[in-house]
């Protein structure tokens, strides 16, 4: 019986994507130009491992001197990287607390900037639990941090369901034993969850 949804964040609740960082503050050709060439997934990884911001610019500067007004601005500007709220996604997580199911956060995110973003949305502060990648210094999709969530909150990986943006992601849930939906939009997930629900039996639906 499922009893547990866990969900991702960025771009499932609210969007997320660094690239507005740099196309704000410089022209498209220069902002395509610093992604080829500067901006490294790994860049925010190292935040998203628990690494500070001033700790993460200043490895990179001493790495990359010549790109350091760009390295600095992607930390000044960090908070531009967000988007607007998903109001069908935030409907639907009411409507999984409203039917009796707990709900989970499980997301790769720095603790310096998730404090005042959860204050921004208050959405975030109806989940059950929330575990972020750099509080446990494991990253999704490492299956690790599947199994930290489930140890942490005394949860079974057979009665919960995980949903995320990123199929690598949700590889890493299925290697953890969690069944997952790959989240396109709200629509698409609630049907995709009333079909796992149905599944596994439960009286319980959306």
């Amino acid at each position: 019986m499922i009893k547990n949804i866990i969900f991702d964040f960025g771009n499932v609740f609210i969007g997320w994507n660094p690239c507005n960082i740099f196309r704000k503050a410089y022209s498209d050709e220069k902002a395509e130009y610093i992604l080829k060439n500067v901006y490294r997934e790994a860049w925010n990884n190292s935040l998203d491992r628990g690494l500070t911001f001033v700790e993460n610019e200043k490895k990179l500067c001493a790495e990359y001197p010549h790109l350091s007004e760009y390295i600095r601005v992607f930390h000044k500007h960090w908070y531009e990287s967000l988007g607007e709220e998903n109001p069908e996604s935030i409907a639907l997580l009411t409507d999984l607390q409203q039917e009796g199911y707990r709900t989970y956060g499980l997301s790769n995110w720095s603790s310096e900037t998730f404090p005042p973003t959860r204050k921004a949305h208050p959405f975030f502060n109806t989940f059950d639990g929330i575990l972020l990648s750099s509080e446990v210094k494991v990253c999704k999709p490492d299956p690790a941090i599947y199994k930290i969530l489930l140890e942490h909150y005394q949860l079974q990986a057979a009665e919960s369901v995980f949903i995320d943006d990123r199929q690598e992601n949700l590889d890493g849930a299925t290697e953890a034993g969690i069944a997952s939906i790959l989240f396109q939009t709200a629509e698409q997930v609630r049907q995709e969850l009333k079909n796992t629900l149905s599944e596994h039996n439960t009286d319980k639906l959306i």
